[in-house]
């Protein structure tokens, strides 16, 4: 097994470590979903403190994953992952522990801290623990399975929290992260960069097409999926009615798609470079949310299995041939750093995601509400009071004061509707828009090229690493 000189290690057990490692982060990111109603009745917190208790995570994770990389390359990047995840279980025990909404605020920041310290540390050692021509199946294993605890993390946490409460959702992490550390100690041999700090190493990344293209290529892919899940989350609950358990469980396929997906896509750029798997996963994924436009009130679930099972592949093929040649086309010694920039670019993509389709789902649903307000025949006066609340009807939900005792059960009814139709056309709009993205990136890809292992790196020079120690 090749390694790094100066170092030993056992490559498959450092995968595992690092699967754990990353899957603890995964789930954080979506569990505390289903958790936020106990939390505000348990705290007394607001909605807008709910939002900035998720939010705290999120900040600060994005904020810190650039110099936790840098910082794993010149510290260790197993004295770095060790940290990360010794500070997440830490942070973990004290939000069970918390009482008040700003306790809840400063530890969910202190977690994001700690999943941006282990997530660009698990990367690198596994490019440390691999010889590039084998990297391709770690890394899907790797991102496999950190879609999957994204996506079980809905249903874990509502059968967490109707059995043990909300703080069950956060103790969970502590015997993990327990785990992971001794296997992490047992299998992880000790790599680092330069001894000294080399200017310019970001900008020098960023030269290399493979990484920049790459990086490009993981934002656009999360772009799509992240949109997706924001839209389907709303559509499940607001329009077909469903509880948080039961959409999480809708949107289970698509997520155990993506599982079976990495892999492959690992072993595609490992045989046949990026440029293949990249670009039909693209496409695979546009075709998969064009298709999601057809949805409608009374859709099925196989009405969302097939398309999503689409995006669900797309996915995981573009996203591990991606990273892998982000990864593979930088030295060793900038690994770390390397690995933060393709976390950052999935970070960015997904945010953009998000922010993209609010703003399509928000232009479409005013250009279509006054048709559909004639189509419900309402008065003036109802009318007037339906456009008001256009905020509402692009989650799906009826405007406030059109329940039955209010308005009668005729207008009621016809406004139930009307938001429902309202907000899928919103949503079509929306998915159509990321299906363009897409199918532009999966045209962008063409243009990525199999990184040259024994390419010499194209970072400044610095001086000779220093000897990695066990």
């Amino acid at each position: 097994m090749k390694s790094a000189p100066g170092t030993t290690g056992r490559p498959w057990p450092t995968l595992l470590a690092a699967v754990l490692g990353g899957a603890m982060v995964g789930l954080d990111g979506t569990v505390t979903t289903i958790a936020a109603p106990y939390i505000a009745k348990s705290v007394g917190a607001s909605l807008g403190q709910l939002e900035l208790i998720a939010n705290a995570y999120l900040v600060a994770l994005a904020i810190v994953l650039l110099p936790a990389g840098r910082l794993a390359d010149r510290f260790g990047r197993r004295r770095t992952f060790v940290l990360g995840v010794g500070l997440f279980g830490a942070a973990s025990l004290a939000l069970a522990l918390s009482h008040s909404v700003w306790a809840l605020v400063i530890f969910r920041t202190v977690q994001g801290i700690a999943g941006a310290l282990l997530q660009p540390s698990a990367l690198a050692v596994l490019r440390n623990a691999f010889p590039v021509e084998k990297l391709g199946l770690p890394l899907g294993v790797w991102g496999g399975a950190n879609a999957l605890a994204i996506g079980l993390g809905p249903v874990i946490g509502g059968v967490i929290v109707q059995s043990l409460d909300w703080p069950a959702v956060f103790a969970l992490n502590v015997p993990v992260a327990v785990i992971t550390i001794a296997l992490t100690y047992f299998a992880v041999a000790e790599s680092r960069g330069p001894a000294k700090r080399t200017k310019g190493v970001v900008r020098g990344l960023l030269a290399k097409r493979p990484v920049w293209l790459g990086a490009t290529m993981v934002a656009v892919s999360s772009f799509g999926v992240f949109g997706l899940l924001f839209l389907l989350t709303l559509y499940l609950q607001n329009v077909h009615g469903m509880p948080p358990v039961t959409a999480g469980a809708w949107m289970l396929a698509p997520t155990c798609v993506v599982v079976l997906a990495a892999p492959v896509g690992g072993l595609l750029a490992q045989r046949f470079g990026p440029r293949w798997p990249v670009s039909g996963g693209l496409a695979l994924v546009a075709a998969g949310l064009t298709s999601l436009t057809l949805l409608d009130v009374d859709s099925t679930f196989t009405d969302l299995l097939y398309p999503g099972a689409l995006v669900g592949a797309g996915t995981g093929l573009c996203t591990i041939a991606a990273t892998e040649a982000i990864i593979g086309a930088v030295p060793d010694e900038a690994a770390g750093t390397a690995s933060a920039l393709q976390q950052i670019a999935s970070q960015l993509g997904g945010v953009l995601g998000v922010a993209g389709v609010g703003i399509v789902m928000s232009w479409q649903i005013s250009s279509s509400l006054p048709a559909r307000i004639e189509q419900a025949r309402l008065p003036e006066t109802f009318g007037q009071h339906v456009e008001s609340g256009r905020d509402f009807l692009a989650q799906g939900l009826v405007p406030p004061g059109f329940d039955e005792g209010s308005v009668g059960s005729a207008v009621a009814h016809a406004v139930s509707v009307l938001s429902k139709l309202t907000f899928l056309d919103g949503m079509g709009a929306a998915l159509l828009v990321a299906a363009c993205v897409s199918l532009l990136g999966a045209g962008a890809a063409l243009f990525l090229r199999r990184p040259a292992a024994s390419a010499a790196p194209e970072v400044p020079a610095a001086e000779p690493a220093s000897p990695a120690t066990r």
